[in-house]
């Protein structure tokens, strides 16, 4: 790849081992194998992927996001969630459509009239 041609890529990864607290915004394809304490944002409609062993505590706002991993907090998903069979998810879910693998692991909580 010419250096040019990577310096106009548009993406993000954190990697394994690391230990991230704040709030986030991203911009392009993300792509997290980590802990995230924190909000994270996407600032425009890339896809979200945590990976098997991220373990986030939060809030997400993006357009499509996939989980292998765990999320713990809510997710606003203007477009797709995914939610892999090594997934474990626990909080509150509002996305235009979910898909749920066989063996993932879901505790959500519902809407009622007051949240509305």
């Amino acid at each position: 790849m010419i250096e040019n041609e990577f310096k106009s890529l548009n993406f993000s990864v954190l990697g394994k081992n690391s230990v991230i607290e704040g709030n986030l915004k991203f911009h392009g394809d993300t792509l997290l194998n980590c802990e995230i304490n924190g909000d994270i944002t996407m600032l425009n409609d890339s896809t979200l992927t945590l990976e098997r062993e991220s373990q986030f505590t939060g809030n997400i706002y993006c357009s499509d996001i996939e989980i292998f991993g765990s999320v713990s907090g809510s997710i606003n998903a203007t477009g797709s969630l995914s939610v892999r069979s090594s997934a474990t998810v626990s909080g509150k879910i509002n996305a235009r459509s979910i898909n749920i693998y066989p063996g993932a692991t879901l505790n959500i909580e519902g809407h009622t009239e007051e949240d509305k």
